[in-house]
């Protein structure tokens, strides 16, 4: 994964808006929409994304309850 690609999911979980991630991450915003889209759709990043969720849930005792 890309440093660019690493900030995209730092700021994702932040966020949860793909766009605006893209932006913080330092892509253009003339392509942040689609480059969010894009990003989201790699598995490397989806992998990467649920597992710091999973971490944060876990972290905080979040459960579905």
């Amino acid at each position: 994964m890309t440093p660019k690609q690493q900030k995209f999911c730092d700021e994702y979980i932040k966020t949860g808006n793909a766009t605006q991630s893209a932006i913080n991450a330092g892509y253009s915003k003339k392509t942040a929409y689609s480059i969010g889209v894009s990003n989201l759709k790699k598995p490397e990043i989806q992998a990467a994304i649920q597992k710091r969720q999973k971490s944060a849930a876990e972290k905080l005792e979040i459960t579905r309850e």
